[in-house]
């Protein structure tokens, strides 16, 4: 089968690599539509922590199951699934309480020697895979990981009906929070990003204000517009320190600050700052089989109907490498998501 691999920083190429077997309570999913994550760039520059090159990575995916292995009972070849690119040991404290996507010794699909989805195949347990609706398409089935990040975060900030809400990063994971926000009912919503198209993306999508920080300071901006208070809740969506400290300073006394983006290096936070005002520090990573399964319902009740509209660019496998170097490269600042078309 065809592939994307990084076989050193800095550099893509299309390979040819067997096409991997399904063992025990695996299938073979033929990949249909995988979209590339700031992650995936980050491996290609040689930043990321786990996905360090030689890696064939990719873990934003949709498809078809067309092999079951020995053991398969739930699903079946010829299902359209979207698949939760991780797997827990099954046996610590934290896979045992339905945690797993905090087990020490998970596993994450593209890391390793567990072929990603910038390739034509792929395996994956039969528990990750999740069934999707044939009115789906599978851009917006690859587009349910991404939309899951944004879930799980929503759902762990706690979020009651009427709270005003600052989210500071709009790219996809910004965006798609947004999105999940907006199911909780908030009272106001404010945004921050330097992209003009990504601003004028969000205040369609239902952001009441969004800032250009390049030229308006966010903190004043949002403090002003909440009565002097500052936000309920702040979701850090940019790994940057200047960001992290504009969302501290945002957040209301006894508010909460969640950080999603994934700070590599720097992100400090001095234990001052969060007390003498009471607020609270949540992080959020991934997501779990729940989240993907209130998505696809959410979805079917229609409280995502533009998620589809979001994908930037539609490309082949043989123009993958050159849009990973581009997105490296800072070329596509207003890209919000990328899809890899492999039918």
């Amino acid at each position: 089968m065809r592939a994307m691999k990084f076989p050193e920083a800095g550099r893509a190429e299309i390979v040819e690599v067997p096409v991997p077997a399904p063992q025990e309570g695996e299938v073979l999913v033929r990949v249909c539509s995988a979209g590339i994550c700031h992650s995936d760039v980050a491996s290609f520059l040689g930043k990321h922590d786990v996905r360090r090159p030689p890696v064939i990575t990719g873990h934003e995916l949709a498809g078809e199951i067309v092999e079951v292995g020995r053991g398969v009972v739930g699903r079946r070849v010829g299902e359209r699934v979207a698949v939760e690119p991780h797997v827990g040991c099954g046996r610590c404290v934290f896979c045992r309480q339905g945690q797993y996507h905090e087990c020490p010794q998970k596993r994450f699909i593209g890391v390793g020697d567990w072929t990603g989805a910038f390739a034509e195949y792929t395996v994956a347990t039969e528990a990750v895979c999740h069934p999707i609706p044939d009115r789906m398409s599978y851009d917006e089935g690859a587009m349910l990981e991404p939309l899951c990040v944004g879930l799980h975060a929503a759902r762990r900030a706690e979020l009651k009906l009427g709270e005003r809400v600052a989210i500071l990063g709009i790219g996809t994971i910004g965006m798609m929070t947004l999105l999940c926000v907006r199911c909780c009912g908030p009272g106001w919503v404010a945004v921050s990003d330097p992209s003009g198209f990504k601003r004028e993306t969000a205040l369609r999508l239902g952001a009441d204000l969004a800032i250009d920080p390049t030229t308006t300071a966010p903190v004043q901006s949002i403090v002003a517009a909440t009565d002097e208070l500052g936000a309920d809740v702040v979701f850090v969506a940019v790994a940057l320190d200047t960001v992290l400290q504009q969302a501290l300073s945002t957040c209301r006394r006894m508010g909460r600050l969640v950080v999603i983006a994934s700070f590599f290096t720097g992100g400090a936070l001095t234990a001052r700052q969060l007390q003498v005002r009471e607020r609270l520090a949540i992080g959020t990573s991934m997501y779990t089989a729940d989240d993907y399964r209130l998505a696809i319902r959410l979805w079917e009740r229609g409280h995502f109907p533009e998620l589809a509209s979001l994908i930037a660019e539609r490309i082949t496998l043989d123009q993958a490498p050159d849009a990973v170097a581009a997105l490296a490269h800072g070329k596509q600042p207003d890209a919000i998501k990328v899809i890899i078309r492999f039918e």
